[in-house]
């Protein structure tokens, strides 16, 4: 059964952007894709220095993009680039879309402040690319979105810091073998008229098993959009394949059981000198949380609102959601009191909801959560994965909008604001504590009207039902006893006022 239902509609903005598509459209990336498909694949690896070759994390850093270097410096929208070296090795080649012509960005240091100076092959390329707009303050330019390694990239609205990342695409993520990577390797960059909201440009994507053309419409605001469309050519099978996929990092939240354990903070040098940090005791986190999601939100042809709580698993699990219309990674939790830490700043980073605007096909939502033990990777990935992977030889074109913010559309039903989980292992017992908030109306509910309704896997059994007021909401708290706890368990839980769904339904994963 196809799902994404949605007619496609492309927006070429306004009249001198027609204009401009004699000179490079998204008909000329797509024959290149499709042209490049044909050709067996070859990495885009640079002739790098010993020097570049070298860099490490704290030298990488200290180069910095010249701001007053960007390319279009008058213009609404404005280039900066990102250095090759360190891990960043592979060749992106940009250039810039004018009026009756195709024009070279090619490398130079000249872009770059460097605090000591580095030897050059001469044969460099940018690694990436990133994108500024006017500051309210005069003279500065505020970065909102950038494209770094292999086909990653992020942005942020306005008054957010950077957080979760998004890719073209995803191959062969969570399966026995090793992921493959594809690679935007070339860039065209719509130069914007002085009236444009918008940012205009294509990318070229490359991989073993998958080339595609793509172009992005990006509109920078309280809300950051991204158009995107994309024509795929397949040169082998993939075993997995997501389209439209989000990357995210989910360290431990309210729902982990157990907060991680630090490392002592010094390590015994030989001297003799007394001071408490020599001690060997190691010290539970004192942040009550760290994510850059705290949840997966899904928007289902039912009409129902599914919320699955992000954890961090002690193994690698995947988790497959249908009937889905668009789909979110969201971090719910805005408050400095939910994580304490001033300068990660978790309670400012984005969610972003991915908006079909084609038919994705047959297939499903497909969430991969990854054990991690620290906040610096990325465990999260949640996109959309074709029911039968693409044989080769084929193509297909796809559409969707990415949508960046701070906030949440206005519902009229309670969402979840919290889960709390507390296992009682020797009974085979977890106690659940799920907290929803009030609708954004504010409409005064009679409580005879409303009840927590729980549904768990067979064999397992709710006990000890719980619904409580609070200031927020309410308060569902629930036992489950699962007498076969070697298996995961699948639970839900919502609120429904006169038997109909008044709530997100609750979904969550339970292993021991």
């Amino acid at each position: 059964m196809k799902i994404f239902t949605v007619l496609l509609v492309v927006c070429l903005g306004t009249t001198a952007v027609a204009q401009e598509e004699s000179v490079f459209a998204y008909r000329d990336v797509v024959q290149i894709a499709e042209a490049l498909s044909k050709q067996p694949f070859a990495p885009q690896n640079q002739e790098l220095s010993p020097d570049l070759q070298n860099l490490d994390y704290d030298l990488y850093r200290r180069i910095r993009f010249l701001p007053e270097r960007s390319v279009w410096r008058n213009l609404p929208y404005r280039l900066g680039f990102f250095h090759p070296g360190y891990y960043f090795k592979r060749r992106v080649i940009f250039r810039g879309i004018e009026k009756d012509r195709l024009r070279d960005i090619p490398f130079s240091p000249d872009y770059f402040y460097y605090d000591n100076p580095l030897n050059f092959s001469g044969h460099e390329s940018f690694v990436g690319f990133k994108a500024f707009v006017p500051s309210s303050q005069p003279g500065i330019q505020d970065e909102f979105m950038s494209f770094l390694g292999a086909s990653y990239f992020r942005a942020i609205a306005k008054g957010l810091h950077w957080g979760l990342s998004c890719r073209g695409l995803a191959v062969n993520t969570g399966i026995s073998g090793p992921e493959e990577f594809p690679d935007f390797r070339e860039f065209w960059m719509q130069k914007p008229n002085p009236t444009d909201e918008f940012l205009k440009f294509y990318a070229l994507l490359d991989s073993e098993s998958v080339t595609g053309g793509y172009e992005f419409v990006v509109r920078y605001g309280v809300i950051t959009t991204m158009d995107i469309k994309a024509t795929l050519f397949v040169r082998k099978k993939p075993e997995v394949l997501v389209l439209a996929p989000l990357t995210s990092m989910f360290y431990f939240g309210g729902n982990t059981v157990n907060k991680p354990t630090l490392k002592p903070d010094y390590q015994p040098t030989g001297k003799t000198e007394f001071t408490m940090n020599k001690t060997d005791f190691h010290r539970r986190e004192f942040r009550p949380q760290v994510h850059d999601s705290d949840g997966l939100l899904l928007d289902t042809s039912s009409g129902e609102k599914l919320w699955a709580p992000l954890s961090n698993p002690r193994s690698m699990r995947v988790r497959r959601f249908s009937n889905v219309l668009s789909y979110s990674l969201i971090q719910r939790d805005r408050n400095l009191s939910d994580y304490l830490d001033r300068e990660a700043e978790y309670h400012m980073r984005p969610s972003v909801t991915v908006i079909p605007k084609s038919d994705f096909g047959p297939g499903f939502v497909r969430l991969l959560e990854l054990p991690s033990s620290d906040e610096y990777s990325d465990n999260i990935v949640a996109g959309w994965e074709p029911e039968n992977p693409p044989a080769p030889g084929t193509s297909f074109e796809f559409a969707y909008q990415l949508k960046w913010r701070g906030d949440e559309p206005d519902t009229t039903q309670f969402r979840v604001l919290s889960t709390t989980v507390r296992p009682s292992p020797g009974s085979n017992e977890t106690r659940f504590a799920i907290e929803y908030g009030k609708p954004d109306s504010g409409e005064t509910i009679p409580v005879a009207e409303l009840r927590p309704y729980i549904l768990v896997g067979q064999g397992a059994q709710v006990k000890d039902v719980q619904f409580t007021p609070t200031d927020r909401g309410w308060l569902v708290g629930f036992t489950i006893f699962n007498p076969n706890s070697s298996q995961p368990l699948d639970i839900s839980c919502v609120i429904l006022r006169r038997d109909t769904f008044y709530s997100e339904k609750w979904q969550y994963l339970l292993n021991t």
